[in-house]
């Protein structure tokens, strides 16, 4: 009989060799792209164009981060409170800080972006946890208030995972699909209404 220690270990599993594959894909694209667009940087004038570029980068350099930040959570688990904290900040970013940085000219995309984003919007655990973590763990590390936040959220991380609770029963790590599903439709938005953003195809 199969236990569920066994089931968690071979979707863990699967999940890993789908990323590694994945991600060597993303890698060359994202290496690719983001030396066009550096290139691109010094010599567009065009604000509508730069903006555009600026976004694009930021979709790009994001997609690629919450994919290395998954592997590591998945391949090195021990080490999971460590991946964790910093995927939570990146989805921080992307839920709060990325909608109003979508301008006019992808109103469409901006929405069907917030549209893609409401599962998340309405999770208020998960809300409170992004919130805090980004707060109080990243960002200025507990440096200030004498409550301990940065050592409590490390104990609570480290009982999880002595007490054998699996990176998958993250909320955290189950929002990071609808999360990167967000930002694939909004980079093919912006590609689509500017193609020469993107490095030439070898033959073209």
């Amino acid at each position: 009989m199969i236990g569920a220690d066994d089931v968690a270990a071979d979707e863990l599993a699967r999940r890993v060799d789908a990323l590694r594959v994945d991600l060597e894909r993303t890698r060359a694209d994202y290496e690719q792209i983001m030396v066009h667009l550096a290139g691109l940087s010094s010599t567009v004038t065009d604000q509508e164009k730069r903006k555009a570029l600026e976004l694009l980068a930021t979709v790009v350099a994001t997609d690629y981060e919450v994919k290395v930040l998954l592997l590591r959570e998945f391949s090195d688990p021990n080490d999971r409170e460590v991946w964790e904290k910093y995927l939570a900040l990146i989805s921080w970013a992307v839920v709060e800080e990325l909608p109003p940085r979508i301008g006019s000219e992808y109103r469409e995309a901006g929405r069907a972006f917030k549209e893609a984003l409401k599962p998340l919007k309405s999770d208020a655990d998960y809300m409170n946890d992004l919130t805090e973590i980004r707060n109080r763990v990243v960002a200025h590390r507990d440096l200030d208030g004498g409550d301990h936040w940065l050592a409590q959220w490390h104990l609570a991380a480290i009982a999880n995972k002595h007490n054998g609770r699996s990176v998958l029963q993250s909320r955290i790590i189950a929002h990071t699909g609808t999360i990167l599903g967000a930002l694939r439709t909004l980079g093919t938005a912006i590609r689509d209404r500017h193609p020469d953003l993107l490095p030439p195809r070898p033959g073209h």
